[in-house]
């Protein structure tokens, strides 16, 4: 599923209609979706006034090491997920294979540990020496996704390109970014910049005059 559209279906809202409309056996999934929702915007602040303008304290940039939101992060968040795998894991009656459909993939669990104390250590970091706020999707590496996955499809079979077939790729990858059309990205990772977009002028070009080839009989 690409990234925007996981956002939609894993937002408040929809917490909220399940909420709502689930009964009491859809209790958990809406608090799992809404644990979500805040997770997504801690980790997405954009810009300094987005949090003002959509009334959602979340993407508030960051200013003090303080902030509810670490709390909410590390304790809240990862708290719900250890939670999880602890009662996956103290089931009785199922083998180990029936157990991994309970929980999230181990490369998942990991990566949200990881994820998320990685960007509350480097805010913290960050605020503690000086700097005026943060905007945590400024750690985002979809921009370094983007790019190598480019080198990829340039590769394409080869996957053990030697130092001169990745500066090649790399210097194709210069020229086309800078003669490229503005279009839309078809990968799931938001785009890392926006194109210029380029003017295309079909006046005609002026006709050269043709030479002509003169031989001299000996």
């Amino acid at each position: 599923m690409k990234v925007n559209l996981a956002a939609q279906v894993l937002s408040r809202s929809v917490g909220l209609i399940i909420e709502e409309y689930g009964g009491e056996a859809a209790t958990e999934t809406a608090r799992f979706i809404k644990l979500v929702d805040r997770f997504f915007d801690c980790l997405n602040v954009r810009s300094l006034y987005e949090g003002e303008r959509k009334r959602k304290p979340d993407l508030m940039p960051y200013t003090s090491v303080d902030d509810p939101r670490f709390q909410f992060l590390t304790e809240d968040f990862l708290g719900y997920i250890r939670d999880w795998k602890d009662q996956v894991d103290n089931r009785q009656g199922f083998n180990k294979t029936e157990t991994s459909k309970m929980f999230l993939s181990y490369q998942t669990y990991k990566g949200l540990v990881i994820t998320t104390k990685a960007v509350v250590e480097a805010t913290k970091y960050l605020i503690q020496h000086g700097v005026n706020f943060v905007l945590t999707n400024k750690f985002c590496q979809d921009p370094v996704e983007e790019h190598f996955g480019r080198h990829r499809a340039l590769g394409r079979q080869s996957d053990n390109p030697t130092v001169y077939e990745f500066g090649y790729q790399e210097y194709k990858l210069r020229l086309q970014r800078s003669l490229a059309l503005q279009i839309k990205p078809n990968g799931n990772v938001t785009r890392s910049s926006k194109l210029c977009e380029i003017e295309i002028d079909d006046t005609p070009l002026k006709k050269k005059r043709r030479n002509t080839l003169v031989t001299y009989k000996t």
